[in-house]
């Protein structure tokens, strides 16, 4: 009987210790599936407005890829896995792309899957609609805006709406403190204009596309000939024009570039020598600021900071 007893007891307390046995290894499943909710917080999402509608994005995005808006990237302290070519030969940030991936131009689709981004940032409609089945997509249309609204809405999307603030801040810092130094230089009624020779083609252009555009005419506030704010300002990106309307379009100064490929630098040579050319206040007043196309084919927060240094150099030199 007390046998019987015994192991009655001893049966009762196994089943006791089983079942606390149990107990843990729930509570470790449970304290597991914590852990997993722990580690989907990097996938917790945003509702991110852009030019195609709104998106839901990663809250705090780790693998970044974008065919445009490196230099805008770079300037928020998110530094993309992939963009296309022609972003990874801008001079200004070549100490910042060497283990950037070149994506192509036409971006090649099977790269970025290759790459496997959790979010990306396409610039054109074509390119949005291919690159959405691939990752969370946003889209920014190139050329459309400047790049303060350009700021704003990869702030939004990145969550880095404070560095955008301060980044457009400091830059309009940089622009009045520029304007100062103007002063007495650049007369309030004189006109600036920006024109670029290619061999067959003669380009004047407005404040956004590259050139150096926002710069002037929106950093500090320079005054566009009537032709230029009529037709380009605040609207198209560039206008063509014949050698014989160049006098519409030439400024009091003239902010030049060149194309110099399939003989854009003889075509140059050959209109600068022309009497249409020599006419031009500017020419007559030593009022032509020659540029570098390759540093001046940028408009990202980087290009124009150090554009916005050339161009007061070559403006405030031109008094000397």
């Amino acid at each position: 009987m007390k046998t019987s007893l015994i192991y009655s007891l001893l049966s009762l307390l196994i089943a006791i210790a089983l079942v606390g046995c149990g107990g843990n290894g729930e509570d470790s499943a449970e304290n597991g599936n914590t852990s997993e909710e722990k580690g989907e917080e990097t996938t917790d999402t945003r509702t991110a407005a852009h030019d195609a509608g709104e998106t839901e994005v990663p809250v705090n995005p780790e693998k970044v890829v974008t065919s445009y808006y490196v230099g805008h990237l770079l300037s928020l302290d998110e530094k993309p896995i992939g963009a296309i070519p022609t972003e990874l030969d801008n001079p200004f940030i070549q100490d910042q792309v060497s283990d950037i991936e070149d994506i192509g131009n036409p971006v090649s689709v099977e790269k970025v899957i290759e790459l496997d981004p959790d979010l990306i940032i396409a610039a054109d409609q074509e390119s949005y609609e291919q690159l959405q089945k691939v990752a969370p997509t946003v889209l920014i249309e190139y050329g459309k805006h400047h790049v303060k609204e350009e700021m704003e809405m990869l702030g939004g999307i990145l969550g880095k709406e404070q560095e955008a603030e301060d980044w457009i801040a400091q830059f309009e810092e940089k622009g009045e403190k520029a304007k100062e130094k103007l002063e007495g230089v650049i007369g309030e009624d004189e006109t600036v204009s920006i024109v670029e020779i290619w061999a067959n083609h003669i380009y004047v252009y407005g404040n956004k596309w590259g050139r150096g555009g926002y710069n002037l005419y929106n950093v500090l506030d320079l005054n566009p000939p009537e032709m230029v704010q009529e037709e380009l300002i605040d609207d198209q990106p560039y206008l063509e024009i014949s050698l014989e309307s160049l006098p519409d379009v030439a400024g009091d100064h003239i902010f030049l570039s060149v194309y110099g490929d399939d003989g854009g630098d003889k075509r140059a040579e050959e209109i600068k020598n022309s009497n249409v050319w020599q006419s031009l206040d500017a020419v007559k007043n030593d009022q032509v600021y020659e540029i570098n196309l390759d540093e001046f084919f940028y408009f990202d927060p980087i290009a124009l900071e150090e554009q916005l240094e050339i161009q007061l150099d070559l403006m405030l030199n031109s008094r000397k």
